[in-house]
């Protein structure tokens, strides 16, 4: 049998995770527009909207250019969204609203799953958190 002893001074492990949290958040953002770009949704091709470019949710580009709400060390949490106060034009309806339109259906807007986190943009974020959660362990 082999023991390894490991002392930690756990005070030097802030687990401040503001700057991946935030960096995750602008990988999600560039990955969401670029998916949405070549009109694909979290399961595939989006049916276009009946707008007059024939291209999925680009009557505003408020579904494609996301609102990042970054972290900060007293909220460890970056929201992203199309904007949770931005009303859509002429409605009393919000951009999330819209959004979970689209990504639910409603009424005679068909299913268009268009929000979602890629496995490419989950794995290049974990690993990125995952090596700052190493180097502050290596540190205390």
């Amino acid at each position: 049998a082999i023991t390894v002893t490991k002392n930690f001074d756990l005070n030097k492990i802030t687990l401040d995770l503001t700057k991946e949290l935030n960096l995750g958040a602008q990988i999600v953002k560039t990955d969401h527009y670029k998916r949405l770009e070549s009109g694909l949704g979290v399961k595939g091709m989006m049916k276009p909207s009946n707008n007059k470019t024939g291209k999925t949710l680009v009557n505003t580009g408020k579904m494609r250019n996301l609102v990042i709400d970054k972290a900060t060390k007293q909220n460890q949490e970056a929201n992203i969204h199309p904007g949770e106060k931005q009303l859509y034009p002429g409605t009393s309806v919000t951009m999330s609203d819209v959004g979970g339109f689209h990504q639910s259906g409603a009424g005679n807007l068909p299913v268009r799953e268009w929000f979602g986190i890629t496995t490419k943009a989950e794995k290049r974020i974990m690993k990125m958190v995952e090596l700052e959660i190493v180097r502050q362990i290596k540190r205390a």
